[in-house]
């Protein structure tokens, strides 16, 4: 009998043993199905999420791998990141106002005073530097008697430079610029833009007054139609005064393509950096007959339909006969 009991007792406890064995199995289980659950976002949030790859979509990890080991695994990178380097200092910049009618020589000077480069590597990087990717720059093409090309296409504005700045960068932000505010905006039967930004060039020198500048161009306009060389005044002036001083060699060559004394019609580019009001004033001349304008250092203007009459405003106005248009 007590043999008996002592076998009871064994296979009492052997049952509790495989029950246990059982219980351990069964929880194990239902951890695991709850891990898969909450990484395939079924259930609740998923708090084992890593980054996001390229589409936006979050990379998971496996459960175990981010219960056991990502936190430490996270502690660990974050501890043993190098520090972040000091922000740069930020380069100085320099605000700078380009006025209407400026030349490349004067915006030069300007820069130069402003230390955002040095003027004679402005004027050579305008010329040997390829900014053909500018489309109004790229359709201009090569022409030998042109003496800037970048002439009439450094738009005037005020400008925000890095000091010692690369020449071709200042040069682009205003060239870019030029391209908005240019591009394709202005048109005129005939005229090809480079034409109506030259013409506009010469407007922009002649017309201290705005109101002025549609009759300006109505004289330029009807002297070009007429088969009349424009001779303005101011076209020799910038062959004088910015175009020679930076000159080497023969300082004569560019006269006969932009003095309109000698050339026939339009000069070959640009004599400045026209403005919005003088492009306008190009492309919408008054409807005038006159041929002839003159003005006197007060600022009026006398416009003439001959040459008799234009010969009594020089009067007027106390100019010389000889430095105004015949």
């Amino acid at each position: 009998m007590k043999q008996f009991l002592a076998m009871l007792t064994v296979l009492a406890v052997c049952f509790s043993l495989s029950a246990c064995s059982k219980n351990d199995g069964s929880e194990s289980s239902s951890q695991s199905s709850s891990a898969v659950v909450s990484e395939t976002g079924s259930s609740g949030p998923d708090t084992s999420s890593g980054p996001e790859d390229s589409s936006g979509v979050s990379s998971v990890s496996s459960p175990a791998v981010t219960s056991s080991k990502g936190t430490s695994s996270q502690k660990q990178s974050a501890s043993s990141a190098p520090a972040s380097p000091s922000q740069p200092e930020k380069a100085q910049t320099v605000r700078v106002v380009i006025p209407e009618g400026y030349t490349l020589s004067q915006i030069g000077d300007r820069l130069e005073a402003n230390g955002v480069c040095k003027k004679s590597e402005l004027l050579s990087t305008a010329n040997s530097y390829d900014f053909s990717y500018y489309s109004l720059i790229g359709k201009l093409g090569s022409n030998a008697n042109r003496c800037y090309k970048l002439e009439g296409y450094l738009f005037p504005d005020t400008y925000e430079f890095y000091k010692d700045m690369k020449p071709q960068d200042a040069l682009g932000k205003m060239l870019k610029n030029a391209e908005s505010r240019i591009g394709g905006s202005y048109s005129y039967s005939g005229m090809t833009t480079d034409q109506i930004v030259t013409l506009a060039s010469i407007i922009e020198k002649e017309s201290g007054n705005v109101n002025e500048m549609a009759k300006v161009s109505s004289v330029f306009h009807n002297r070009l139609k007429a088969g009349m060389k424009l001779q303005a005044d101011v076209t020799v002036i910038y062959v004088e005064k910015y175009l020679k001083p930076n000159l080497t060699g023969d300082i004569n060559r560019y006269n006969s393509y932009y003095n309109t004394r000698k050339c026939p019609a339009l000069p070959v580019g640009a004599i400045c950096n026209p403005g919005k009001a003088a492009l306008n004033a190009a492309v919408n001349p008054a409807d005038t007959d006159y041929l002839y304008f003159a003005a006197d250092s007060s600022g009026n203007y006398y416009y003439a339909k001959t040459y008799e009459e234009h010969k009594q405003n020089l009067n007027k106005a106390g100019i010389i006969e000889g430095g105004s248009m015949q």
